[in-house]
């Protein structure tokens, strides 16, 4: 019942012509990063699923590859990370499933509600996402290091026993905690409860409001609820979006989605 939650991607070649990455793959650092940054700019994060549908994610690899390849869809983190780990691991990688919670703009412990991607190559291991619909790294992280990616500097550091952080350092100077995650490999299967209330549960945000987000290359762009920001070289622009057809026009537009008016919860 299971088993397909574990199944190779069925086309490799096929994934990577989708997220604009290179092909064939080399797999180490600089390729690492190419691949990352490719997805990033080519594939939105989106929550459309749950929130106009009602609809819980399969977070099977066949269902994964005909949403986001076959459908050119996009997606949230147990569905993008999933489809980039088995990618990953597909063109040589040494890459598993990490569970994460997200700190960011939160003063209490949340429950582990985020997929990462550790990597390691040459012994070192690396932090890599996909699949944060804010502010992410643009390519590997390294544990116990930091790396300035498309005017962003991101670093990883120990904090107990296995735990380490993601923290970023904004555009002002501050430090600002992103994420804290396990680094020892998880099964496919552990993320289905997690994936399950983040797309069913009324407390949920992804079942209260459209989310997507996709980075651009002067920044990124992110349409929350009915209000589109746009980071563009330091600025920040801020739009109402809120008609049905100015949502319909933004999201194919701007997100590269051209869907009919239930999958966009009009």
């Amino acid at each position: 019942m299971y088993e397909a939650l574990y199944a190779p991607i069925p086309d490799a070649e096929a994934y990577a012509r989708r997220i604009g990455a290179p092909w064939p793959i080399t797999p180490d650092l600089p390729t690492l990063d190419q691949i990352l940054y490719a997805h990033q700019r080519n594939v939105p994060f989106e929550n459309l699923e749950s929130y106009a549908k009602g609809v819980v994610p399969s977070l099977e690899i066949p269902a994964l590859f005909d949403k986001l390849v076959i459908r050119r869809r996009g997606g949230y983190c147990f569905e993008v990370n999933a489809l980039m780990t088995s990618f990953l691991q597909a063109v040589g990688y040494e890459a598993w499933s990490v569970s994460c919670r997200i700190l960011r703009g939160k003063d209490f412990i949340p429950p582990m509600l985020h997929r990462g991607i550790l990597v390691r190559l040459d012994g070192q291991r690396y932090y890599c996402d996909v699949g944060y619909g804010g502010p992410q790294p643009a390519g590997a992280v390294p544990l116990g290091g930091q790396r300035t990616l498309c005017g962003e500097t991101f670093l990883c550091e120990a904090r107990a026993d296995e735990w380490w952080g993601l923290d970023r350092i904004t555009s002002q100077g501050v430090r600002e905690k992103m994420f804290e995650f396990w680094t020892f490999p998880l099964p496919a299967s552990y993320f289905l409860p997690n994936n399950f209330y983040s797309g069913s549960s009324p407390e949920s945000v992804f079942t209260q409001k459209r989310y997507l987000n996709l980075r651009t290359a002067h920044g990124s762009l992110a349409l929350t609820g009915d209000t589109l920001t746009e980071h563009r070289d330091g600025q920040v622009l801020t739009e109402t979006v809120d008609t049905p057809e100015a949502i319909r026009q933004v999201v194919a537009g701007r997100f590269g989605l051209d869907l009919p008016d239930e999958e966009l919860g009009l």
